[in-house]
């Protein structure tokens, strides 16, 4: 091969492996734009303790979260019983943390209801949810949850 060709043959390569690369993004981001899921600020756990969830204050730190694009770690625990999509769910920071008596404290517990016609496949295992968290009680049928999330993403926890 000449020095052109082979130069024609990389160009073709580093292309089609953007072009592969850009496929499956689209393929495992459902059609999203990754701004939504790469501009979102990561949110843990102990953040999210820092609301009283007697009195409803939270930390300025936190206060200014709410609305925003997030990613939290946790555990899903479905609300509904279709095991193969679910719509709507808690998140907790333990499996430990699965709903039982008593429930785990309201501000260890975020309600995600995904966004639109989006349903999730049950994960049983640590999960990233992106989504814009909101500092708004919600009750279900485990009790009251300090935060709610329109979640837009769900991937493993890596």
């Amino acid at each position: 091969m000449s020095k052109i060709n082979l130069s024609k043959f990389k160009i073709i390569i580093y292309a089609s492996v953007f072009l592969i690369a850009a496929g499956l993004s689209y393929f495992f981001m459902g059609g999203r734009s990754p701004a939504v899921v790469g501009d979102a600020v990561e949110v843990d756990w102990k953040m999210l303790g820092e609301l009283d969830y007697v009195s409803g204050k939270a930390s300025p730190e936190l206060e200014k979260l709410n609305g925003q694009d997030v990613k939290i770690p946790g555990f899903m625990v479905p609300l509904e019983d279709d095991s193969k999509n679910v719509s709507e769910f808690l998140l907790v920071p333990t499996p430990q943390a699965c709903i039982h008596v008593p429930p785990p404290p309201p501000n260890q517990m975020v309600l995600v209801e995904m966004v639109g016609s989006e349903k999730a496949e049950p994960i049983f295992g640590p999960i990233w949810i992106y989504g814009k968290l909101l500092l708004t009680p919600k009750t279900h049928q485990y009790g009251t949850s300090s935060f709610s999330m329109e979640g837009v993403h769900i991937e493993p926890y890596k």
